[in-house]
């Protein structure tokens, strides 16, 4: 699961970088930052309920923070991946 989050959190720096809108800079910079403590949870060995409490979390911020630009499509696609792995 690590290999998968790591892959996410890529695709959401790349989305990050080719992103026209600047208001969604920092949509996907609190997303990373929130996918980075995803990430530390797994690596760390923390507890199924605590990674869970973190994926729904994450699942809020994408629910609240809908970034304008289309280049977002991948990084919503590898967190679908996270997603099954984790719940």
């Amino acid at each position: 699961m690590r290999r998968e989050i790591a892959q996410y959190i890529i695709s959401l720096d790349q989305a990050a970088n080719k992103t026209h809108q600047s208001e969604d800079r920092q949509i996907y910079q609190i997303i990373l930052a929130d996918s980075a403590v995803l990430l530390a949870l797994v690596d760390t060995g923390a507890n199924k309920e605590l990674i869970i409490e973190a994926a729904t979390r994450h699942d809020r911020l994408w629910g609240q923070m809908w970034p304008v630009d289309n280049v977002c499509a991948e990084a919503i696609s590898e967190w679908q991946t996270v997603r099954r792995l984790i719940y």
